[in-house]
């Protein structure tokens, strides 16, 4: 598997990142401990050495979970935590309770998660570069900032990589954050790129009301946009059988041969998921089958609504 550096930290990643939001369980449904302990060592198998976590994924489970599966063999692995951003106090406490349910005495990256607009984040930023210097941290990460936000905090400090949705469906990064991070030397890391599940080919219509309430408010299941998609979905799926490839292996695919993407964040909640999502990372894009890729995802990309991230999370 590929390697890439993180930012300017002397970190280096597998192109895969491990990430564990599914293994906390609440937002994506009951999860199989069993399942999860599968998941993660298939990924190690397969040579992931890129685990992505968060207190807020499942109250704390996902990262005691990982914290116990790498902590024989720390030193191999790169672990990814997060905060929302709140005030300096409250963030270290955060960061603290992290690295007792991850049983280290470091996080290898540490990503402020969500900004707030009109805060003054930059404290928080002091707060992780001081982390830096003790060596509790070896790397600084936003998660769904803007530029001009990333331009706030880097009057504070460093930032190593930037993570964000992007997808077949959705490529709004490519206008202005991408390009800044590519100036900046910041490592790009996309999350979504299965667009919550749409590019499997499982979901053909809108979640019902209470099924996954919360999915219900991705951009990609507007009421106007979702019948294009689905066409689109069938399409995909008749490209990527093509190729001897299932839709969600042609949309990693893709995802991971473009240029403008350092790291895919892969979510797996059993093993069958994780050799799945991972087997594209041993194959390359065919140039036939990346100009179909390209041309689906030109064609929807015009009917997307405007929004600041997939989810219309407001900051």
């Amino acid at each position: 598997m590929n390697k890439i550096s993180i930012g300017r930290s002397g970190l280096i990643s597998t192109e895969a990142v491990f990430g564990t939001w599914a293994l906390g369980g609440e937002y994506w449904g009951p999860q199989d401990h069993s399942d999860s302990l599968k998941a993660i060592h298939a990924a190690i198998r397969s040579g992931v050495n890129h685990f992505d976590t968060a207190p807020v994924y499942g109250k704390g489970r996902a990262e005691m979970l990982i914290g116990q599966q790498l902590r024989k063999n720390r030193a191999d692995f790169i672990i990814a935590d997060k905060c929302f951003y709140r005030e300096p106090e409250a963030f270290a406490r955060s960061f603290e309770t992290s690295l007792k349910r991850l049983n280290t005495g470091y996080i290898d990256i540490f990503y402020i998660h969500w900004p707030v607009s009109g805060a003054d984040m930059r404290p928080v930023m002091e707060l992780l570069e001081k982390y830096r210097k003790e060596e509790r941290i070896r790397a600084v990460g936003v998660s769904n900032f803007s530029v001009p936000q990333m331009r706030h905090i880097m009057e504070a400090g460093t930032i190593d990589i930037a993570q964000f949705g992007y997808n077949l469906l959705w490529r709004k990064e490519e206008e202005e954050l991408i390009p800044f991070c590519r100036e900046n030397e910041i490592t790009t890391a996309a999350y979504s790129i299965l667009a919550q599940g749409i590019l499997t080919g499982k979901f053909l219509q809108i979640p019902k009301r209470e099924d996954f309430e919360w999915r219900r408010k991705l951009v990609l299941f507007d009421e106007d946009v979702f019948p294009e998609i689905r066409k689109e979905i069938h399409y995909l799926t008749e490209i990527a059988e093509k190729y001897d490839l299932s839709a969600a292996e042609a949309s990693i695919l893709w995802t991971k041969e473009n240029e403008l993407i350092d790291c895919s964040i892969l979510g797996c909640r059993n093993r069958s998921q994780a050799d799945e999502n991972l087997k594209p990372f041993s194959r390359t894009l065919n140039s036939s089958l990346a100009d179909e890729l390209n041309n689906l995802s030109d064609r929807i990309r015009p009917l997307i609504p405007r929004e600041d991230n997939i989810f219309r999370h407001k900051t």
